[in-house]
């Protein structure tokens, strides 16, 4: 089961993502069940596996909004690295950037 004590001590900064969520626990657990559930995890993976930069980038970049909003802070930073090389267009192993963030999803979203 998901609980603040868990998200702490995952790396999550619950004090910022309840504050964005008007300090209601309720809230911010659906909207967490929410972004961790979200469909641009997917679309992130297959964009990558096929070389689809640009396409990878769009999945990036919606998912660091929704994680920044949440405090996902142990997704949310290497997501966000992830993103700014792929704005830049640098050359990087991003399959590679991708399994921690997805072991993490995936870790967070069994507990939901």
């Amino acid at each position: 089961m998901l609980t603040i004590e868990t998200l702490n001590e995952f790396g999550v900064n619950t004090k910022e993502g309840l504050t964005r969520c008007m300090n209601n626990e309720k809230f911010y657990f659906r909207m967490l069940k929410m972004g961790l559930a979200s469909d641009q995890f997917d679309k992130l993976g297959a964009s990558l596996e096929a070389g689809k930069l640009d396409e990878a980038f769009e999945a990036a970049h919606a998912l660091k909004g929704v994680l920044g909003n949440l405090a996902l802070t142990p997704i949310y930073t290497p997501l966000a690295e992830m993103t700014e090389l792929l704005r830049a267009g640098k050359s990087a192993d991003y399959v590679e950037m991708y399994k921690p963030i997805m072991e993490l999803r995936n870790k967070l979203l069994a507990l939901v």
